[in-house]
């Protein structure tokens, strides 16, 4: 297998469902966190236009989360079912799946670059008060959950779907994000059997049995 190197901040963020995967699937992997200031003084003008976070496979740098959470879903495989379809439609099923996450997530991205706190914690507790742009599509996630007769996003085993679900959404209730009251996923109940599930998942659960921090929220 390649080496591989992981590269972001001291946070889940956008790279997470990577970690999990390759987490999941046995790899082996660097995980290096960095600070504000060592991202811009030490790595992002080697890396330009190249945003973090980054993986490292066998010395090479690739970008875009997206790309590398599907480049650790084709190499991972848990109890022989592979996290990304080998079949095209159900390939699909996945994508689609991890791209409504993303959206959900999207209207809070905007706040990061808010520089008034009063405005930003504003913002993002309309974002997720019921009839805000997170909240909306919170519903949909859980209303699709709820359809599920396996309990996963997709088909009858862990997907990547489920590992971008979970890995995005916990979070919204670990008090990280000033603004979010972590009760803010507390009416959502299919999400919520749908974190219980995948976090007692034996190779999940191994992964964050000592999370700490904000990756607590992950740990079964």
């Amino acid at each position: 297998m390649p080496a591989l190197k992981l590269v972001y901040f001291p946070m889940p963020g956008r790279v997470e469902p990577t970690r999990l995967a390759l987490a999941v699937g046995g790899h082996a992997f660097e995980d290096e966190k960095l600070t504000g200031e060592q991202w811009g003084t030490t790595l992002k003008a080697k890396v330009a236009p190249k945003q973090m976070p980054l993986i490292y496979v066998d010395g090479e740098c690739f970008g875009q989360s997206n790309a590398m959470m599907r480049y650790a879903g084709k190499i991972s495989s848990v109890d022989g079912k592979p996290l990304y379809p080998t079949c095209p439609l159900e390939a699909l099923k996945v994508d689609e799946f991890v791209d409504i996450v993303g959206d959900a997530f999207a209207p809070m991205s905007k706040t990061f670059a808010m520089t008034d706190q009063a405005e930003k914690e504003a913002t993002r507790a309309k974002l997720v008060a019921e009839g805000g742009d997170v909240a909306k599509w919170l519903k949909f996630i859980d209303e699709l959950l709820g359809k599920s007769a396996s309990g996963f996003a997709v088909g009858d085993s862990l997907t990547l779907a489920d590992i971008a679900a979970f890995a995005w959404i916990q979070p919204f209730k670990s008090g990280w994000l000033d603004g979010i009251p972590k009760d803010c996923l507390d009416g959502y109940k299919n999400i919520a059997a749908h974190a219980v599930k995948i976090a007692n998942i034996p190779q999940v659960k191994e992964y964050y049995k000592d999370a700490e921090g904000v990756q607590a929220v992950y740990r079964a």
